[in-house]
């Protein structure tokens, strides 16, 4: 952290001792703190990614435009320097769900999450979030190098290099069937509250998106985290048939990031 932060964000800290969180793989930074019995998030991000969906100053605002459409953080405060945009969120209660003991538990709420966030209107979303913006906002990365560095394309056969995956993107960007997308839904970002309540975290690349992005993202995470079993289920109890080649194409869109 600098030691100098914007006097807002300093104003509300007053002093709080920030530990580092170090969950999850943005290249944003995550900080705890207390004030008194609440706890709060300070999160930031670089001025070179202020375009892109890494951006805490785009979160911060999909995060407004949420409340009281999904259970979200409240913003506190927000604000930005020369070098870094930064916000303070209030924590959330609950725990996640992939703290949760059993799987299908877990399963099931993944489905509910999905259900509640593509039940938001997208009338008047101000947040694009399709393949076009997202295909930019990539080569924005590649240029600058910022790209995953970790990025597993063996898992394709055939892609030796991440252009070789950008080119593929390219040539198979899907049709898409719009809704809102909270843009990284799994079991770490859906929170669950005493009353069984799910609150949703890391809302930065939300948007009006193609409605097989989450969809992909819960797939992967069921068949990773719990089962191929479980993953399969949860494509039975979408209502619509399948589409395996919309899946595949976010999730090679999302090995990149």
């Amino acid at each position: 952290m600098p030691v100098t932060l914007p006097p807002a964000i300093a104003q509300f800290i007053d002093g709080a001792t920030l530990k580092r969180e170090t969950r999850g793989e943005s290249p944003c930074q995550v900080h705890r703190f207390r004030k008194g019995t609440d706890v709060f998030f300070l999160k930031s991000s670089a001025a070179v990614y202020a375009p892109t969906t890494y951006s805490v100053q785009r979160e911060a605002a999909v995060l407004r435009w949420l409340s009281g459409q999904l259970k979200v953080p409240d913003v506190v405060v927000s604000a930005e320097t020369d070098d870094a945009e930064y916000i303070v969120t209030r924590a959330v209660p609950g725990r996640p769900l992939s703290a949760l003991k059993s799987g299908q538990h877990a399963s099931l709420m993944l489905q509910e999450a999905l259900r509640q966030v593509q039940a938001v209107p997208i009338g008047r979303c101000p947040f694009d979030s399709r393949v076009a913006p997202r295909l930019q906002e990539l080569d924005y990365l590649m240029a600058r190098g910022l790209i995953d560095e970790e990025c597993d394309l063996q898992q394709w056969p055939g892609l030796a290099t991440p252009a070789d995956l950008r080119a593929l993107l390219q040539a198979t960007m899907p049709a898409e069937d719009l809704v809102f997308s909270h843009g990284d839904l799994g079991d770490s970002n859906v929170f669950l509250d005493g009353t069984d309540d799910l609150w949703f975290i890391d809302v930065g690349r939300g948007g009006v998106a193609d409605r097989w992005l989450d969809i992909a993202f819960v797939h992967r995470e069921l068949r990773e985290s719990i089962s191929v079993r479980s993953a399969a289920l949860f494509l039975q109890h979408l209502g619509r048939p399948d589409e395996p080649a919309q899946r595949r194409f976010y999730e090679q869109l999302d090995e990149l990031f």
